[in-house]
């Protein structure tokens, strides 16, 4: 299972953001135990503002405590003006295949 948080923010936040995402990595650090970082940070400049990407493949039977973490990192933007994020779940391949009997 992949969970995958997209995060969108206005370009005039970017120092904002990053100031924040410093104490997020400190106080919440990857947990490898329940998912193991793929992509750390795909950022993309948009007209409306800054993307940026971040999947993780969740551990067998950590989804739950996967989506609590990402939770709680993410919130911790909540006081920047304009920050939109959300969390969506997809499946590996094995887990696709396991879907139509494969």
């Amino acid at each position: 299972m992949y969970l995958m948080v997209t995060s969108f923010y206005p370009a005039d936040k970017v120092k904002d953001v990053t100031n924040i995402y410093v104490k997020m990595m400190t106080k919440y650090p990857d947990d490898t135990s329940v998912a193991t970082p793929l992509v750390q940070c795909a950022v993309k400049t948009t007209l409306e503002g800054i993307r940026v990407i971040h999947i993780s493949d969740v551990k067998k039977g950590k989804l739950e405590a996967a989506l609590d973490y990402a939770i709680k990192r993410m919130t911790m933007f909540y006081e920047i003006p304009g920050y939109k994020w959300q969390i969506e779940t997809s499946l590996n391949i094995e887990e696709a295949m396991k879907t139509i009997s494969m």
